[in-house]
This record gives structure tokens, sequence and C-alpha cells, in this order.
């Protein structure tokens, strides 16, 4: 989760509207990210660029397209109307040149084609990262007046992120240790869904069967999953949104 004072922060200089907007972009991108769903976190992208070009717009030009109005294409034209307008290079030149490589790559990559060898993590990496100096320089000319505070909250932002689970198609293992037994079980089957029960057991390490089945059952009776017939488990709506509460919470 971010540092709530990053929002203060971000809300005292731009727009609530478009900070909102670029901070849940940015919280889905890392999400996404966390839980190895790279196209949803490369697509989710797409928002973040697009509520960052309207902050861009405000800062540069005084006016932004409102979020209910599409922005049309990210152009070269578009990039050097941004450069030869009046205002801090970081808003002219760097930051547009940052989120135009998120663009393309979201669009003309392995997110929108098919291709014989996938580039869908090495480009949800290389666009999270992106994302996170594009934030972190928000902040950072936010708060410029206080070195120590925007040292500490950049940092926040840039910390690298540790997989919360380790699934290489061979091995699968929940790195947080800190979790709980139902925790394990929503977040596998987000990350996994429509699994044995047998085999779920086995991807949480969950040693003894009897108690792991009595922790299901009581999972299906609050309604996070359902267990079919032939003993498949199943993430329900609700489930979903937990499981999606977890990831975001660690």
């Amino acid at each position: 989760m971010l540092n709530p004072r990053i929002k203060k922060y971000l809300t005292s200089r731009y727009p609530d509207d478009l900070v909102n907007a670029l901070l849940g972009a940015y919280e889905d991108v890392l999400t996404n990210y966390r839980i190895e769903k790279w196209k949803p976190s490369e697509l989710d992208a797409g928002h973040f660029v697009e509520a960052a070009r309207r902050i861009i717009e405000q800062v540069l030009f005084g006016k932004y397209t409102p979020l209910s109005k599409s922005m049309g294409s990210f152009s070269p034209a578009v990039l050097s109307k941004y450069e030869s307008a009046t205002g801090d290079e970081s808003f002219r030149v760097l930051m547009p040149r940052v989120l135009f490589s998120i663009y393309c790559i979201r669009n003309k990559r392995g997110v929108g084609h098919i291709s014989s060898i996938s580039p869908n993590k090495l480009d949800a990496t290389y666009i999270l990262n992106s994302t996170k100096w594009v934030l972190a320089e928000f902040v950072r000319i936010s708060i410029s007046a206080d070195a120590d505070e925007a040292h500490e909250l950049t940092n926040s932002i840039l910390e690298r992120e540790v997989d919360l689970i380790w699934d290489d198609g061979e091995s699968f293992m929940i790195l947080n240790t800190k979790l709980k037994a139902d925790q394990k079980i929503l977040i596998s089957l987000y990350k996994r869904d429509r699994v044995e029960l047998e085999e779920l057991r086995t991807l949480i390490g969950y040693k003894n069967k009897t108690n792991f089945n009595k922790l299901a059952e009581k999972l299906k009776s609050n309604k996070f999953i359902d267990i079919t017939a032939h003993s498949v488990c199943k993430l329900s709506p609700l489930g979903l949104k937990e499981a999606e509460s977890i990831i975001e919470s660690t």
C-alpha cells in the first residue's frame, strides 16, 4: 500500500480527480505485477499514462482534458508540443518521454500481439519500474521544499518488488511467510483458479488434510470459494475481492 502522505502531497499540487486516477492505475499495475498477471499489469499502465499526461497538461498549459473525454493517440507530435511549452524540464521532456515508452510497449508489444516468445514479463517489469519513476518524480516535485520527506517517500515508491508467489511452472511457493492458511488459499486460487482440493493443499504446504478440508469448507460457507462435486475449488466474486485486498496489504 502507498504511504497516505503521498496522496496528501500530490493533491496539494494537482487536481484531486487526476491524482485519484493516477494512484488507482498505479496500484492496479502493481497488484497485477505481484501476482504475475503480466497482461493486465500492462493494460493498467495505459490508464496510468493517461492520468499522468493530464497532470502534465495541467502544469504546462493550465488546463487538462477531462477524464470523461478521450485524449487521442500519444504521438511524437504530442511530445513536441510538451517540449516546446514553458516549464520545468521534467514536465516538458523527461516524464513525457518515459510515458511515451510505456505507451509504445503497452500498445505495440506482447500485450497486443502474438509472437513466438512472449515478452510480457520483460515488458511488465519495465513498465512497473517506469510507472514507479514517474510517480516518484511527481512526488519529488510536489514536496521539493522538504528534502528529507521527499527522499523518504520516493524511496518507499522505488522499493524493489518481491513476488508474492513464486510460480515458474515447476515450483509453486508463497513467499510471504506471515500469511495465514486461509489467506494462502485465496491468493493461490487468485493465481491459479479452479484447483482440485488436494492439489491446493499441496500448493500451500498444509500437512493436516482433515484440518485443511475444514478450513476450505469454512471459506465456502463464508462465500469466498466454491467446491464443486468433483472437489475443484474456485474463487467467488467475494473471494476475488478478498484476495486482492490481501495482495494490496502485503
